[in-house]
């Protein structure tokens, strides 16, 4: 699967992964499975049943465990697989599991880190309370082209100010006190995905939020135009 380098990196907001539901996703062309039990809790895993290959994304869950849609093969969140529905007798060999990456949330955002060995810190641009979702959406554009373009893209937001908060974020001022934070996902080599959160007065009345949402389409067509 290679070596990837050590820091966290977006994948979603994280009220987009409800209960019982199986995603797919994308970090720098690596195939991710983003599910959560009743418990919960989050779960990264690579994108691959370990029994003949099957992208774990297609799977559906029961309870705290994911099963993959070929055979019905379920593991656990630790990605310990503890069901085989032909064998119903076996006791599964602790050798069957899934690769499963750390999952965690902050500012309303789904974090994971690829390295085999994670040690960076988590992002960190101050207390975590106070921000609200308000979309995830892709540009055809690479990562850091991204970061890059966003210092001088149009968002249609007044006295706009980007700055960047650090390895694959930005944040942008607004004259109104609002704080959009954008954390960049690299999908692949042309490719880029933007969640979004916002902070501020105006952040909490979920009518201006829906209007900043829509304003990142706008965003999305300046950044590609560039």
């Amino acid at each position: 699967m290679g070596e990837f380098r050590d820091r966290w990196t977006a994948v979603g907001l994280e009220h987009q992964v409800e209960p019982g539901s199986s995603n797919p996703a994308i970090v720098d062309g690596h195939p991710l499975a983003i599910w959560r039990g009743e418990n919960g809790q989050p779960n990264i895993w690579h994108d691959r049943c370990p029994h003949r290959g099957m992208r774990l994304s297609f799977g559906f869950v029961r309870g705290d465990t994911l099963r993959c849609i070929y055979h019905g093969w379920g593991y656990e969140s630790g990605g310990q697989c503890v069901s085989i529905p032909a064998h119903p007798e076996l006791t599964p060999p602790k050798t069957i599991c899934a690769k499963v990456y750390p999952a965690t949330t902050r500012y309303g955002i789904l974090w994971t880190n690829l390295a085999d060995e994670p040690s960076s810190p988590l992002p960190d641009l101050g207390p975590e309370e106070g921000w609200h979702p308000l979309r995830s959406l892709y540009v055809n554009c690479p990562a850091e082209t991204t970061a890059d373009r966003l210092r001088g893209a149009d968002c249609g937001v007044p006295d706009a100010k980007a700055g960047n908060g650090g390895d694959g974020i930005a944040t942008i001022e607004t004259g109104s006190g609002l704080t959009l934070l954008i954390a960049i996902q690299a999908v692949g080599a042309d490719k880029a995905g933007l969640h979004v959160v916002a902070r501020g007065e105006d952040a909490r009345a979920s009518g201006q939020r829906l209007e900043l949402a829509r304003k990142m389409q706008r965003l999305r067509c300046a950044l590609e135009a560039q």
